[in-house]
């Protein structure tokens, strides 16, 4: 680590990236409140747009602590990408890689409720813009192999 990498160097850091991360940090943020949800104690899975998740997922439970902690882990790993002075931005697409897979297995859930509803208009975009993230985060690494493609 260089001298300067403590301190405001490593808040500077963070806020610097923090900008071109932001869908990175919305998409962790709303798996994190997504799972949240699904853990209150009303039954979500009863309503008629859940009723194909029943038989999807083990339980709701399982779903909102797998999206809880997905979502949590991905926030520590945005942090951590953020504080480094090198960047990994093999974690961003890893994670962004699993949202992806997420997003669409949810939209499939709702899809196959056949109960038409604002999902259409979230979750399928959810997971296009973790196709958009993955394609930042490649970049960003194609730019720490080649150098800065500008």
């Amino acid at each position: 680590m260089s001298q300067g990498y403590f301190g405001p160097a490593l808040w500077i850091r963070i806020r610097h990236r923090f900008g071109p991360r932001m869908s990175e940090w919305f998409m962790a943020g709303h798996m994190l409140m997504f799972g949240w949800v699904l853990l209150l104690p009303s039954e979500t899975f009863n309503q008629p747009a859940f009723w194909s998740f029943r038989e999807l997922v083990p339980s709701e439970n399982f779903l909102g602590w797998t999206m809880l902690g997905i979502g949590c882990m991905r926030i520590v790993g945005l942090v951590i990408n953020g504080a480094r002075e090198r960047v990994t931005p093999q974690i961003r697409q890893i994670s962004a890689g699993v949202g992806c897979l997420i997003w669409s297995g949810i939209s499939y859930g709702f899809a196959s409720s056949d109960v038409v509803s604002t999902w259409i208009a979230i979750y399928p975009l959810f997971a296009f813009g973790e196709l958009v993230n993955i394609h930042r985060a490649a970049r960003d690494q194609g730019e720490i192999r080649n150098g800065s493609t500008q």
